[in-house]
């Protein structure tokens, strides 16, 4: 190879732009008809094609000999320079690295002057969304009246920083992603070309790490073939995998089992194994996430892998489970300070409860029914539970005992957090995940962000000697630990009746704002 493989082979004209049929039968209707308009906005994720389109169509608005169809001849003289990236009338922009004010304005001066060589002047604006405020005040003046011979290409991968003053002034185009058969089809076309060899699993893995972009598909392909020994004459799914830097698909798959299985021990072996050889754990997780979706849609449709076999009976429910666990601590990874702990936390929610990591009510009738305030008092045997990295097992009552400490160190952290958990009643500790009841839905949904769960973890660790999860319920029964602020504050509000006979206890006042605000602050 020449060059780099997502050069080589980028698109010269509307038909070779691969899935983005819709964009193109606009775009060449509209050069076909000459109903141009002067600022177009191209939005999609990265290597969709955005920057390959707006060329074609800066070629196809200023081609010398143009197509019926609308697509440029791709051999005038003015076709040949903006390919070759010498055409006069073509400006690119990089507005990531010259998105101040100050290149917008220079813009501005030269845009009143005619083009050069061509119909048309073109001005592409890649990564649109990084312009500044002020530059984008200054871009705005210029689409809402823009000289005759000026069309403007924008192409941004965050349309939502854009702000809504461009974009009522542009045409937007949305450019989607490949399917996975496009991009297997873009790689064996390129292969066929450049007479590579590669196998099927391995040309999957290329086309599952692509994930849907054209470019990555082509650029990993020039990774894997630079990579590739000499010596061989077809590309092995190893040797993908050794160069791509991908986890063994082994480890996956026992860690999938493992964990299936209920069996801790191993679980957390594996884990620590893929600290120890330092795997990304990130890549790793979403590694697992992918090989779960594969799981789940060969579950629905009835035609699972071979390689899956060991998930043919689980229910459909554990699979979920599985998902969201994982999908939990892909996001928890972000902020986690330590990731393998965060994997580590997910092994105890699979784990078989035993007869020590059950909550037992003594009943002498044996009847399946609730409990009756005198059955209130049957025997609870406190649950105990086993640390995953093998410390000692940690009781209810040892956590009750240290309650108070555990509370006072997570204030440092996040004050409002340290209230909300002080607030609460702990109902139960068991396979790693703290269960607790707080009065209001509010107080759940913010103790159960990832933020404040990974907050909880580390100072679990930091007080029991094991990480934990923590799950709240709402139970608007419990009283707060002592008296809020907004109470103080409620009670002390004047009243003002409309007259002496209709005056009631300030109670009995409370509307229904105030009963919203001391929700808010119950338990602070």
């Amino acid at each position: 190879m020449t060059s780099v493989l997502y050069q080589k082979y980028r698109s010269q004209d509307f038909d070779q732009l691969k899935g983005q049929e819709n964009v193109t039968k606009l775009l060449k209707n509209a050069v076909k008809k000459n109903q141009l308009a002067h600022a177009y906005l191209f939005v999609g994720s990265r290597g969709t094609g955005k920057t390959s389109a707006a060329r074609i169509l800066a070629k196809a608005v200023d081609c010398l000999d143009l197509k019926k169809d609308g697509n440029p001849c791709c051999e005038c003289k003015n076709c040949v320079a903006i390919a070759e990236g010498t055409f006069l009338d073509l400006i690119e922009i990089d507005a990531a690295s010259n998105r101040g004010i100050d290149q917008i304005r220079e813009l501005k001066e030269k845009i009143e002057f005619s083009p050069t060589e061509g119909k048309f002047k073109i001005y592409i604006i890649d990564e649109v969304h990084m312009l500044t405020t002020e530059a984008f005040n200054a871009l705005l003046k210029t689409l809402e009246e823009p000289p005759a011979h000026v069309i403007f290409i924008l192409a941004t991968t965050d349309v939502h920083k854009l702000p809504p003053t461009i974009l009522s002034r542009c045409q937007r185009y949305d450019f989607r992603l490949g399917t996975d058969d496009e991009i297997k089809s873009l790689i064996n076309e390129v292969c066929k070309k450049e007479k590579i060899t590669i196998e099927d699993d391995a040309l999957e893995v290329v086309v599952q790490n692509a994930k849907g972009s054209y470019r990555d598909a082509l650029s990993l392909m020039d990774v894997v073939y630079s990579g590739q020994e000499r010596d061989k004459s077809t590309i092995t799914l190893e040797e993908v995998r050794r160069t791509l830097g991908l986890p063994d698909s082994e480890k996956v798959l026992l860690l999938l089992k493992y964990l299936i299985d209920g069996d801790g021990a191993k679980s957390l072996e594996i884990v620590q194994g893929l600290e120890k050889e330092g795997i990304n754990l990130q890549q790793f997780t979403a590694y697992i996430l992918d090989t779960l979706r594969r799981i789940f849609a060969g579950r629905i449709k009835g035609s699972l892998d071979k390689s899956f076999e060991f998930m043919k009976d689980i229910e459909m429910g554990v699979l979920h489970k599985l998902i969201n666990l994982f999908l939990d601590a892909e996001n928890k990874m972000r902020y986690a300070h330590s990731q393998a702990l965060v994997l580590e936390m997910i092994i105890p929610e699979m784990m078989k409860p035993n007869a020590s990591s059950e909550i037992k009510i003594v009943n002498r009738d044996m009847k399946k029914k609730m409990p009756t305030k005198t059955e209130e008092k049957a025997e609870i045997v406190t649950p105990q539970v086993t640390s995953t990295q093998g410390e000692s097992a940690v009781s209810l009552a040892e956590i009750k005992e240290k309650w108070n400490t555990f509370i006072d160190e997570i204030k440092p952290y996040n004050g409002h957090l340290y209230a909300f958990i002080g607030g609460g009643h702990i109902r139960s500790f068991e396979g790693g995940t703290l269960h607790m009841e707080v009065p209001f839905s509010f107080h759940k949904d913010r103790i159960e962000t990832p933020k404040s769960r990974n907050i909880i973890s580390e100072v679990f660790t930091k007080i029991y000697g094991v990480p934990c999860n923590v799950q709240c319920d709402v139970n608007p029964a419990i009283k707060p630990v002592e008296e809020s602020d907004a109470d103080t504050v409620l009670k002390n509000l004047p009243v003002f009746p409309k007259k002496k006979e209709e005056k009631k206890p300030v109670e009995e006042k409370k509307d229904k704002g105030f009963k919203d605000i001391e929700a808010i602050f119950e338990g602070i």
